[in-house]
């Protein structure tokens, strides 16, 4: 059940997902800009992010536009993504706000044994949960680059090798698991310039996300070949 929500899509745009001890110390990234979001070559959409720290704490915001097709009518979806990490990458807290057609808003509190989360569906309910989570937990939520950085971040190069994570897509309120590896520099096209890029690998038993990186971690491109989707940062 868990493995198929990993590779099916919302909105035909593909939703992301993904044990592993965070370092003890860590810096923390810092990084603004853009995604083109294309599915079989066709712009969909837009990523403009952020992420940098706040006091000894860490966020990473988005503003995302997507549009689709519908019965014959023009879907247009903005969301508010903003989770809060603490200086380990440990989520503290995490809001979205979708607005358009179908609205809705949900936040979680990390910081309280359970995890508590506030769901306010497209239907106008309210739905509270309480969830079992890890603390070093990593939220990779539906439709969400920027947090494939963090994810990057997380991982250990120092001992490289497959790794794996426990992670949660808040969306789906669904935990779950993903294994990062590293591939080495490539050269890439980003721009229509060729740059040289680091390669990651992110894999579920159903899945492969590839992921290319700037020698700083900065997320340049986002490929899931299966889907024909890419997202690759404006310059």
């Amino acid at each position: 059940m868990l493995q198929k929500r990993f590779c099916r899509l919302a909105f035909f745009i593909v939703i992301f997902a993904w044990v592993f001890t965070v370092p003890a110390a860590a810096a923390g990234p810092s990084d603004s800009g853009a995604f083109r979001i294309l599915v079989a070559g066709k712009e969909i959409g837009t990523e403009r992010f952020r992420i940098l720290p706040s006091g000894n704490n860490i966020i990473a915001k988005a503003d995302i536009e997507l549009q689709t097709q519908k019965a014959g009518k023009l879907l247009e979806l903005q969301s508010f993504p903003e989770l809060l990490l603490d200086s380990r990458f440990r989520p503290l807290s995490y809001t979205w706000a979708q607005k358009g057609v179908q609205s809705s808003k949900l936040r979680i509190d990390f910081t309280t044994t359970p995890v508590k989360a506030q769901y306010h569906t497209v239907n106008g309910k309210n739905d509270e949960r309480d969830l079992a989570l890890p603390a070093d937990v990593v939220v990779l939520d539906d439709n969400v680059l920027d947090q494939y950085e963090i994810l990057v971040a997380i991982y250990d190069r120092t001992s490289g090798g497959p790794q794996t994570f426990n992670a949660f897509i808040p969306q789906e309120a669904l935990p779950g698991r993903v294994q990062v590896v590293a591939r080495g520099n490539e050269q890439v096209r980003i721009g229509g310039e060729s740059e040289s890029l680091r390669h990651f690998v992110v894999t579920t038993d159903l899945a492969r996300i590839d992921l290319w990186t700037d020698p700083q971690g900065h997320l340049e491109r986002v490929s899931v070949p299966a889907m024909r989707f890419n997202a690759v940062r404006q310059k």
